[in-house]
């Protein structure tokens, strides 16, 4: 039986277009992960591109690239071909491919090239694949990631080969057959009973510790701003059904507003929200933990960047 090979593939770019196609923008990163037989292997591919333009304000707020530092990067011609060769009869997994795929096409297409993706390997699209084995969840990747217990704390921005690498982490837990957690056990067997606890028995609350407890609030409060959960004088609130605590106003974009503003008044309400059900040491824990969170996406992006390097 002939090995299955899939490819788990994101891209960064230079920004897209109010409706979300190409436009006049590029490709920046390309980051490709390996799976054989539902294996992760060694093999990835990961190349930074000069996209011969200008990067949107807001797209370096995302994957926090510029063009200053990919004008010595290879143009996407110079590198088409090592790209074709790893991709070429592979089945590609990437979130929300339409994206993906129409920036590649248009990069196609701008060398001349008769082919396009669709032509060079099978697209699996993996939100479809995600809303129909886990309907009723957000199937955006960081909560893909902490839905199925995937680390992506280092995850502060955006970056092509860190998404793919989670990606196929994603990918693979999710179609690994375990549809609804079921954790139900068999209380039949002697030794499931040996361990059962005893009638009576009362085991001491453990706390978390206070920046723990401040970054789960965080988290879901950030969840809670994208759910509906009713609303009041024709004014929508989102939240969750984790209480009360958990409603605020739904902010939504203004008609005149850039979507940079936008994220920034989501932020501040995600903040504020936040503070509002933690104490004084829950808030300085929060305010340290996303400064170490920050600060580790730095290392990581000065690494692959190749920033500091040693004379």
């Amino acid at each position: 039986m002939p090995s299955l090979r899939q490819i788990a593939l994101d891209t960064e770019t230079t920004g897209k277009t109010d409706d979300g196609t190409p436009g006049d923008h590029r490709i920046i990163e390309i980051g490709c992960v390996e799976i054989i037989d539902r294996k992760i292997t060694s093999r990835e591919l990961h190349i930074y591109l000069n996209p011969q333009r200008e990067i949107d304000e807001e797209a370096t707020r995302v994957h926090g690239m510029t063009w200053a530092q990919l004008r010595d990067c290879p143009t996407f011609p110079q590198i088409a071909a090592e790209f074709i060769d790893f991709i070429r009869g592979s089945e590609l997994l990437i979130h929300n491919a339409k994206f993906d795929v129409s920036f590649l096409d248009m990069e196609f297409d701008r060398m001349g090239l008769n082919e396009h993706v669709a032509d060079m390997a099978k697209v699996t699209d993996t939100i479809g694949v995600a809303l129909k084995l886990h309907p009723g969840h957000q199937v955006n990747l960081d909560n893909l990631c902490n839905l199925f217990g995937i680390n992506n704390k280092h995850r502060v921005q955006h970056g092509a080969l860190l998404d793919a690498r989670l990606l196929a982490e994603v990918y693979l837990a999710m179609t690994g057959g375990q549809r609804d957690f079921d954790l139900k056990v068999d209380t039949t067997t002697t030794e499931t009973r040996r361990w059962q606890r005893q009638p009576g028995m009362c085991l001491p609350l453990m706390r978390v510790e206070p920046e723990r407890h401040a970054e789960h609030v965080y988290n879901m409060v950030s969840l809670g701003q994208t759910q509906q959960i009713g609303s009041e004088n024709d004014q929508p609130f989102a939240g969750s059904m984790w209480g009360a605590n958990f409603y605020f106003p739904m902010l939504q974009k203004g008609p005149e507003e850039s979507k940079g503003d936008f994220k920034k008044r989501l932020q501040a309400q995600l903040f504020e929200q936040s503070y509002r059900l933690l104490n004084r040491e829950e808030c300085a824990a929060l305010d340290l933990t996303l400064d170490e969170h920050k600060h580790a996406h730095k290392v990581w992006e000065d690494r692959v960047l190749g920033r500091n390097k040693q004379e």
